[in-house]
C-alpha cells in the first residue's frame, strides 16, 4: 500500500465527544490564587537577589 493510499483511507472524522468538549473556565477564586502564587515566588526571588547583590557589595569588595 502506498502511503497515498494509506492517507486517503485514514478516517478523519472528529472524535464522538469532540462537541461536547468544553474548557473548564477557572473561578475567580483560582484566578486570583494563582495570582497571588506567582507574586509570592516573584518577591522571594527579588528579595533573594537583592540579599545576593547587598552581600556582594559588602564582602565582594574586599579582594581588591
Amino acid at each position: 500500500m502506498s502511503r497515498e493510499e494509506y492517507i486517503e483511507e485514514q478516517d478523519f472524522s472528529e472524535a464522538v465527544n469532540d462537541e461536547q468538549f468544553e474548557r473548564p473556565r477557572s473561578s475567580k477564586a483560582d484566578s486570583l490564587r494563582a495570582r497571588r502564587q506567582v507574586e509570592a515566588l516573584l518577591e522571594e526571588r527579588r528579595l533573594k537577589r537583592a540579599i545576593e547583590d547587598d552581600w556582594y557589595n559588602d564582602f565582594g569588595d574586599e579582594e581588591e
